[in-house]
């Protein structure tokens, strides 16, 4: 499994052209990161961690002011899971981020996600990077392929805006309107195997279609600038509402001189379960 060093070496910087690429296209990568082992071993924690959090299809219901104090967000994982803190800190992934966003950095978010054979989840951007600016990490843990990966309209991320607010319902119609913008736009399916992961924008289009016949984990990592005031939306489309409960954050990179969010540190050993 990967950790954090006590004395890590210098971390891996995106170069110039991937720099570009980035801006360009929204995303770079695939880079290596976790071994069989570790795979096998974020998977199995997933199922540990998941009857302690509030699931997505709980959220509209909690809004009680202490809810997320007694049920985390399901994307709080990294703060209840040490692995799972220990992959978001981690110096393979954090120095490309930092390439990005700068040398201060917080993981605010991470979960695991799972895909069954035909699912699908429509084109969308995380709600949060609509009000807030950032990175995301995608991590492929079992049966990533191009036919479970990630899609994605590279390009997008100059829209800023939404595919709802376009109407889009599928990935003609999603390429089709970010081409009225940018009309270099394409839909592609991200080429990540198991172990691996690529970084793409917060404001980038993407959607997924499991064609394959296994079921697909992965793993999502949102991070920001410490500038950046964390909150929990409990609806995903227009008027979002925000849960009054601030999420706790972890300091990957650098230092917070701006103390709006809440940070926290490893979690102990067992706290999952």
């Amino acid at each position: 499994m990967p950790s954090i060093p006590a004395d890590p070496s210098p971390s891996p910087q995106l170069s110039g052209e991937e720099r570009q690429h980035f801006a360009r296209e929204g995303w770079v990568g695939a880079y290596p990161l976790l071994t069989a082992a570790g795979v096998k071993r974020l998977c199995a924690l997933r199922d540990e961690v998941l009857p302690r959090i509030t699931l997505p299809d709980q959220m509209a219901g909690a809004t009680d002011p202490q809810a997320f104090q007694r049920r985390p967000w399901f994307k709080s994982m990294h703060t209840l899971v040490p692995e799972y803190f220990d992959v978001a800190g981690h110096p393979d992934i954090v120095g490309r981020v930092a390439s990005l966003l700068g040398p201060d950095l917080i993981a605010w978010g991470l979960t695991s996600t799972l895909s069954l054979p035909g699912g699908v989840h429509r084109w969308h951007v995380d709600i949060e990077h609509m009000h807030w600016p950032g990175v995301s990490v995608y991590i492929g843990l079992e049966n990533n392929d191009l036919g479970s990966t990630l899609k994605v309209v590279a390009g997008s991320q100059r829209m800023g805006a939404r595919p709802q607010d376009f109407g889009v319902g599928d990935e003609a119609s999603a390429v089709a309107a970010v081409q009225t913008r940018v009309p270099e736009a394409r839909a592609l399916r991200v080429p990540v195997r198991p172990g691996e992961f690529f970084l793409f924008h917060g404001q980038l289009w993407h959607a997924s279609h499991n064609t394959g016949d296994r079921t697909r984990v992965a793993m999502i990592i949102h991070y920001s600038r410490p500038d950046a005031r964390v909150r929990i939306p409990l609806s995903f489309d227009d008027p979002v509402r925000w849960h009054a409960w601030q999420p706790p954050c972890v300091l990957v990179c650098g230092e917070d001189r701006y103390g709006i969010n809440r940070l926290v540190g490893r979690p102990e050993p067992g706290s999952a379960t």
